[in-house]
C-alpha cells in the first residue's frame, strides 16, 4: 500500500521549494568538495539550474532508450527506470556521474524489479555495436551504486495501475459514461510525460492518474465531472473536496508545463560538464573507486534477480514484487 510505503516516507516532499533546496546543496556539496582540485584544473562548476536541465535531457533519452525493446516495455518499468534515475540526481550530482551512464543503470535494474526479463546482452543489443561492450561493463558496474543511493528501496508505486483501476471504476459506478477506455490513450500519454516532471516526488499517484484522467476528458470532450463529485469526492467534506480539485489542476499544469530542454540549450551545458568532471570521477578513475563498493561491482558479476527481491523483502516488508 502506497500509505505504508518508503515512497510516501522517505521520497515524497512537502513542496517544490524542498526539491530545489535539496538540488542546490547537492550541488553546493560537490562544489566545495572539488573546490581546489577545480581551481588547479581552472574549470567552471555547473550551476543547479544546468544539472536539472542536462538531467530533464536525459529523462527523454530514458524513454526513448525503453521504445527500442520489443516486446514493448510495460509504462509501470518506465515509471519505476524513471523514479530511480530522478532519485538518484536528487543527492548526487551530474558533474560526479554522468546521466547518461546512470539512466542506462536505473534503467536494467527496473528491468529486474519489474520483471521485464532480459539479459545484460540482449539489453545492450539495442545499441550500436562499438558501445554494447562498454555499456554492459557500466551497468554491471554501477549497480550496487545505484541500489547504495537509493537506500534499497526499490518499490516504485506509478500511477499507470491506479489509472487502470480509475477506469474500471468508471464502467461499474459511472453507467452515463459509455465507453470509459476513450480516456486510456490521453490519459496514458499524459502520465508518460508526467514521468519528466517531479510529480513523482510532490503528491501520491492516485491523484496523478486521476489528474491524467481530467486532461484526458477534456481531450475527449467526454466530461467526467459527475464522477468525481458523485464517486470520488463524495465521502469528502467539501473543503476536502475542493482541496482535491485544487490539487488535481496544480498537477495537470506541472505536467504541462514540463517541456524538454531543447538541443541548443544543452549543447554548451555538456561542453561545460566535460570541461568541470575531474579526473578521478571520470569512468577510469570510478573503475578505481568503485571498489569501494564490494565484490559485487566487478564487471563479471551481476546481482542477481533473488538478490534484488530479497533486499527489497528486507526494507520494505513484503514477500514478493508487485504484478
Amino acid at each position: 500500500m502506497f500509505h505504508t510505503s518508503s515512497q510516501q516516507k522517505y521520497w515524497l516532499f512537502p513542496s517544490h521549494e524542498e526539491l530545489k533546496r535539496r538540488r542546490i546543496e547537492t550541488n553546493k556539496a560537490y562544489c566545495e568538495k572539488h573546490a581546489q582540485a577545480a581551481a588547479q584544473k581552472g574549470c567552471e562548476f555547473l550551476t543547479p539550474d544546468e544539472e536539472e536541465l542536462l538531467c530533464q535531457h536525459y529523462m527523454k533519452k530514458l524513454l526513448e532508450f525503453c521504445a527500442l525493446f520489443q516486446p514493448p516495455v510495460p509504462h509501470s518499468a518506465m515509471g519505476t527506470a524513471a523514479a530511480y534515475y530522478k532519485r538518484f540526481f536528487l543527492n548526487s550530482s551530474v558533474m560526479e556521474y554522468h546521466p547518461r551512464d546512470i539512466f542506462l543503470s536505473a534503467v536494467y535494474l527496473a528491468f529486474k524489479v519489474e520483471e521485464y526479463n532480459v539479459s545484460v546482452d540482449q539489453f545492450v543489443h539495442v545499441l550500436a555495436p562499438q558501445f554494447r561492450a562498454r555499456t554492459a561493463e557500466m551497468v554491471l558496474r554501477d549497480e550496487l551504486l545505484l541500489l547504495q543511493r537509493l537506500k534499497f528501496h526499490l518499490t516504485i508505486h506509478s500511477p499507470f495501475r491506479p489509472l487502470d483501476g480509475l477506469l474500471t471504476d468508471i464502467k461499474t459506478r459511472a453507467p452515463g459514461i459509455s465507453n470509459p477506455d476513450q480516456f486510456r490513450e490521453g490519459s496514458t500519454a499524459f502520465l508518460l510525460k508526467s514521468l519528466s516532471s517531479d510529480t513523482v516526488f510532490l503528491y501520491p499517484p492516485s491523484q496523478i492518474a486521476l489528474a491524467a484522467l481530467v486532461h484526458s476528458s477534456r481531450q475527449t470532450h467526454t466530461r467526467v465531472d459527475g464522477y468525481i463529485h458523485s464517486v470520488v469526492l463524495k465521502a469528502e467534506a467539501p473543503l476536502t473536496g475542493q482541496k482535491l480539485l485544487d490539487t488535481l489542476q496544480r498537477i495537470e499544469d506541472m505536467v504541462l508545463q514540463a517541456d524538454l530542454p531543447p538541443s541548443s540549450k544543452v549543447a554548451p551545458i555538456e561542453r561545460k560538464l566535460e570541461r568541470c568532471r575531474l579526473q578521478e570521477l571520470s569512468p577510469k578513475g570510478r573503475k578505481r573507486k568503485s571498489e569501494e563498493v564490494g565484490s559485487a561491482t566487478k564487471r563479471s558479476k551481476v546481482i542477481p534477480h533473488s538478490s534484488i527481491l530479497n533486499a527489497q523483502t528486507e526494507v520494505e516488508g513484503i514477500s514478493r514484487l508487485p504484478d
